[in-house]
Order: C-alpha cells, then structure tokens, then sequence
C-alpha cells in the first residue's frame, strides 16, 4: 500500500531509479526493442506470482526478513512483499517512497513497488521496537538467480496455513518450537520476541502460556486458581502459579529476577550470601528471607524440598550432573534449564526477562525493562564505527591467554560499542561452541600487539588491579601498543552476573573508545 509521506524523519535513500533504469536500457538492447510484450514486466517477466530468495544487511544485525519473498507481476508492474520478522515495523521508505504495513500479523508486512528487479535495495525502516520510533537503514538483498514461479503449495503464498513454511510469513520458527499439548486446546497467541531464539511462550485459553527451551524441555504455565488440563503431554511439567520458595541456581539470570522485583519468590540458592552480587538478593539474606541451598551439583536435597519448593531454575551447569537434576525431580521439584548463556545475540540473552516476567507475573515490568535498555544499546550500536580494535582476555595459570571466541556475546558488545573485536576469526576450544579460546602467549602477542585497546577480564582473574599486575603475568605485554598508550581496563568482577546492565556495558565500552572516560561504571583504567 503507497502511503503519502507523512514523517520529517525520513530521509531519501540511496535508491533503484538509476540502476533499475540502466539495467533495463541494456536489456532492451540485448533484446533488440525498447518494449515490453503486453502482460510481461521490462525483465521478462509474465503476469503472476513468483518466490526470490532474500536477506537483510545493516542496521544492528538482528532483524531479519522472511525468505523466500513472494513477488507479484501484474500488467507489467512488480511488487515484493516484505516480511520482517517482528511486528514493531510501521514504516519502510524505499527510494523516497513511504510505505505503511499491509499487516503487522505474523511480522509487519510491506509491498513494495519495484520498476525492477535488482540484487540490491537499499531502504531505511522504522521500529516501534525500542520505545520512540528509531528509522534505520538496511539493504535487502535479492537472489535474481533464485527467481521461480509460486506453487501454490510452499513459499510465502502458502505461509498462512502451513505451519511447516511459517518462516515465510516472518515468524522465526524454532525446531524445538512445539504446541501440541496432548489435548484439544490451540494457542491463541504467542509473546513476540526481538532478539532471544532459544525459548518460546506460547499463549491458550485461560491463561495458560506454553513455555518451550531450546534443550527440548516444554512447561505449561497455569494461572492461580487454575489447573491443567486433562490428556497433557507426557513431556511436559507443570509450573503452577503463583511461585515461591524457588530453587535459584543460575547466577546469570538473578540479576533479572531481582529487576523485576521478584526476588521474594526465592526461598533457595546457590549463591552464597558472602560477597552476593545481587542486591535484591544480598538483602533477602540479611533478612533471613533465603537460604543457602547448595551449589548445583550437591543441593541440600532436604532443606530445599522443606521449603515446598516446586521450581528449580538451573543453567547449563546442571547438564554435567544429570543425577542431581533427577534427583530433584524425584522430590516432586520441576527443573528449568535456562539457555541464556546460548543466545547468539547480546539483547537476546537479555530477553531471557520476558520469560521470567511470566514465570513471575511481572510481565509488563519487564516489557518496560527490555524496550528501555534496547533502546540504549540501538542509541550507541546506530553511531558509526570508531575503527579501535579491542582485545578482551585474561591471562591462565599456564601464562597463556583466554580470549572469546567470535560471535560470542562479549565480542558482540564490543562490536555493538563502535569497536572492532581483535579476534573476529577464533571459534570456540576444539571447534565447539564454547565461549573461549586459549592462545599461547606467542600466539597471542603476533595477533594483539599492535591492538588499540585492552580490556582486561577480572571476572574470572580478579589478581589484576595495576599495570605491573598485569606486565607481571608476561613481560611481552609490555610490547603492545595499547599498554605503552595507557589504553588498558579491567572490567567489574561481577561482570558476568550483570546482565541487566549490559546496555550500561556497551556504553562504557563506546566511551572508552571514544575517549569519553569522565565517567565510567562498569570498567576501570589500569596505571
């Protein structure tokens, strides 16, 4: 649908007129005539419909559109249907044109009018995301090579009732993604995620929400004064609200719990009381409101089944003592397995709030929380690129030092922050997909010497405070160009149990780069 324009925010483009135009002069060369046969587009193209492979650049990197896309020829006219694969889109502009969604169901949905087909189409869009609308702009790359007349069966013209292909229709559909209940009940909705693809909730009558984990686990969450019902699914556990007395045993995600204001519902955890990172927490020890309920793989077994404790809220730890994990399930106690630290994207280990926010009832906290501080990192990651290389490690007892692989979230900060993180090639120890990589200090040195800023981990090696700390664990690092700089920094130790502050992270890591350090939170300079 072509809508007048209508924001003074919206700036012209970069657009197709010119190519488009000169695409279509040669190939009316090539085909001898300047013409078009009646009922064909200038490429060639027939009346009807068609499928083109599509995908997204720019912007932050973690919107996407639904491919295939579906494309339409009718009297000669072209026209794409985008679909974007959340809801928050209410406005594209695409070579000065505004467009306005034909439908926000499903993901928000754009035809766009094309003169032609090319393998590029640079267009800014407008999110709803973040709070305050934000215009940002991408390319949309098309696959012309991948074009191919519609079915009918798959592909975006069947998207809408078939669930196999509801990709095309913009929903990221994850294989672990499963609603069958055991029983006659269909969702009615679903909570619309940004950025986190490793849970699913899923919404029925009543009010019972359908939790899926990436690791396989479903969970039905039912309302207070509600029950389940009859025929559930084997596989799927009961979680009855409201909770309490929770078993807390991942430290990542009690930072979330706390910002939600939710903390009171824990009545055991695995994180001990001395040097506690959690305010909220700390506070609910000195008041004997929480008790220490054993590491993950030695619970108090009796102390956190006296508490009528029905939900123990584990992290990945938990995998390498499955033995403990049954053990729990034996006393009647249901496990959740959080996969946050799996996310591939910063925000979205953030996102993980949104599922505690139904676990908790506190769902409209944290939809507040989450817009906010997306909103802040999309403030710093749309500035442009400072062209500064970081390099984030920590030097071993072995002298060697561990850095983080690529895509990994620490290097995504770094990169969201206007840096260029050093070691963009390195994949996880022994090609997994673990979090690290361990480099021999020879290694290390050829690679990083010349880097321009150095973000020491203290998270996990808490013994550096000084400069001579750190030329204390190899005196190569005297060698690097950071350090004869002063470009050196040192992180808060309890970094990792500060995942509600990572936009406050990234926009350190950004003032460091820029040289705006007046005021600093979560990094400090070594001298």
């Amino acid at each position: 649908m072509l809508i007048a324009s209508r924001s003074p925010r919206a700036r012209r483009v970069p657009g197709i007129g010119a190519l488009a135009a000169a695409l279509l002069c040669a190939l009316c060369l090539a085909l001898g005539a300047c013409g078009s046969p009646a009922g064909s587009s200038g490429s060639g193209l027939a009346d009807g419909s068609y499928t083109i492979d599509v995908s997204l650049e720019g912007g932050t990197g973690r919107a996407q559109v639904a491919s295939p896309a579906a494309v339409n020829v009718e009297d000669g006219a072209i026209t794409l249907t985008l679909v974007w694969s959340s809801s928050n889109y209410d406005l594209m502009v695409v070579d000065g044109t505004e467009y306005a969604p034909t439908t926000t169901e499903g993901g928000s949905t754009f035809d766009i009018e094309l003169p032609e087909l090319v393998d590029s189409l640079a267009v800014q869009a407008e999110t709803t995301a973040m709070g305050d609308p934000h215009l940002i702009e991408y390319t949309i790359e098309l696959d012309t090579e991948s074009l191919a007349p519609a079915d009918g069966s798959a592909g975006p013209q069947a998207a809408e009732t078939d669930e196999s292909s509801a990709a095309a229709s913009g929903a990221n559909v994850a294989e672990f993604h499963n609603t069958d209940l055991g029983c006659s009940l269909e969702p009615t909705g679903s909570l619309e995620l940004q950025y986190a693809t490793n849970f699913t909730v899923d919404t029925f009558e009543g009010g019972l929400r359908l939790v899926c984990i990436a690791n396989g686990e479903r969970f039905l969450v039912v309302p207070e004064g509600s029950t389940a019902p009859d025929g559930l699914a084997d596989d799927i556990a009961v979680i009855q609200l409201p909770l309490d007395n929770v078993y807390l045993v991942s430290s990542s995600v009690a930072c979330l719990i706390d910002e939600l204001g939710a903390i009171d519902a824990i009545g055991t955890t695995s994180i001990k009381q001395d040097g506690c990172p959690i305010e909220g927490l700390a506070r609910a020890y000195e008041a004997g409101a929480v008790s220490y309920g054993g590491s993950y793989d030695t619970p108090d077994f009796e102390l956190i089944a006296g508490t009528g404790c029905t939900l123990a809220i584990e992290n990945t730890m938990i995998n390498h003592n499955p033995d403990a994990k049954q053990k729990l399930r034996d006393l009647g106690i249901t496990v959740l397995t959080e996969q946050s630290s799996r996310e591939p994207e910063a925000l979205g280990r953030l996102e993980w709030i949104k599922l505690f926010g139904v676990l908790f009832g506190r769902e409209a906290e944290a939809d507040a929380f989450f817009a906010q501080a997306a909103e802040r990192v999309e403030a710093v990651a749309t500035k442009e690129p400072t062209g500064k290389t970081v390099a984030f490690f920590y030097i071993n007892s072995n002298g060697a030092a561990v850095t983080r692989r690529s895509g990994d979230y620490v290097a995504q900060m770094i990169e969201l922050a206007g840096g260029t993180y050093l070691f963009s090639d390195l994949t996880g120890e022994d090609g997994t997909s673990s979090s690290t990589v361990t480099l021999e200090m020879e290694e290390f040195f050829a690679t990083a010497r010349d880097v321009d800023v150095i973000i020491y981990n203290s998270t996990i090696d808490g013994s550096v405070s000084s400069l001579s700390d750190l030329l204390a664990k190899n005196q190569l690092l005297e060698q690097f160009s950071a350090v004869q700089e002063g470009n050196v920094w040192t992180t808060d130790q309890n970094m990792y149990q500060q995942m509600t502050n990572t936009a406050g992270i990234i926009t350190d890591i950004h003032n460091v780069l820029v040289g705006d350090t007046d005021d600093l939170t979560y990094l400090k300079q070594l001298s």
